[in-house]
């Protein structure tokens, strides 16, 4: 005990100093510590938002099955807009005209062809034909780009105008 008593004599503003140093140290670790667990505290509030007290794992297993749920939802959506995308291409969405001069005794470009399809090129040519006398009318139908019925130059050049107008609508 008494060489205690010496060494502290002999040492004693070295022993203060070193355990104030210790001291000082200690208490800067410790505001660093705590500054660091309120981060994590407030990002652990963050991620426990709503959850009214249920665990991890009953939290990601609700989060999965609202995820399978709105990938079944997002899965009908899609049939659904591929039945709508069906539909559109059998709407009429494409036409042409080609108007000319049926006789040459009658001027201006009276005459026409009109071609209406849809996307499949499926549709019909209207034909009016204007002569002095009289005004004559056809109607033809178009599937897939083809009529069964005899086509006049005319009314070929509007399907033609017509079947380049492909529209893109696929998603």
């Amino acid at each position: 005990m008494e060489n205690i008593n010496t060494f502290l004599g002999n040492y004693l503003n070295t022993v203060i100093i070193t355990l104030g140093v210790i001291i000082i140290v200690s208490m800067i670790w410790n505001i660093v510590l705590s500054f660091q667990l309120a981060v994590l505290n407030r990002k652990y509030k963050k991620f426990m938002r709503g959850t009214s007290g249920k665990n991890i794992e009953g939290i990601f297993l609700e989060e999965l099955d609202n995820i399978k749920a709105n990938d079944q939802k997002f899965d009908a959506i899609n049939a659904k807009l591929d039945e709508m995308q069906d539909q559109l291409d059998r709407c009429l969405q494409k036409q042409s005209i080609v108007r000319y001069n049926a006789f040459d005794d009658t001027g201006s470009d009276l005459s026409y062809s009109i071609a209406i399809m849809d996307n499949l090129d499926n549709g019909i040519s209207i034909t009016g034909i204007y002569g002095r006398n009289e005004f004559i009318g056809y109607a033809k139908p178009i599937d897939n780009g083809i009529s069964s019925y005899p086509l006049s130059v005319e009314e070929q050049m509007a399907i033609s105008r017509c079947q380049k107008k492909r529209i893109s609508s696929k998603v």
